[in-house]
């Protein structure tokens, strides 16, 4: 399980992941509302990664463990 750091560039969010060095955009998070943030994320690319559901949408610098997602 990688750790990712997600940043806030503009409008635009980006996930670097340390282990691979690749800094990429994120096109599209699946679970994007006041109440839940997280789920898939679908990176430039092609990649997709999950990270677990975080309670409301969070403050960016931030690092989570992020999973390869199962339909990648």
């Amino acid at each position: 399980m990688p750790v990712i750091i997600l940043r806030q560039r503009g409008a635009d969010l980006y996930c670097y992941i340390a282990k691979q060095d690749l800094e990429a955009r994120v096109l599209q998070v699946e679970h994007d509302t006041p109440e839940h943030w997280g789920g898939a994320l679908e990176l430039e690319g092609g990649r997709r990664y999950y990270v677990n559901l975080q309670p409301g949408r969070p403050a960016f610098p931030l690092s989570l463990r992020a999973t390869r997602d199962a339909q990648a």
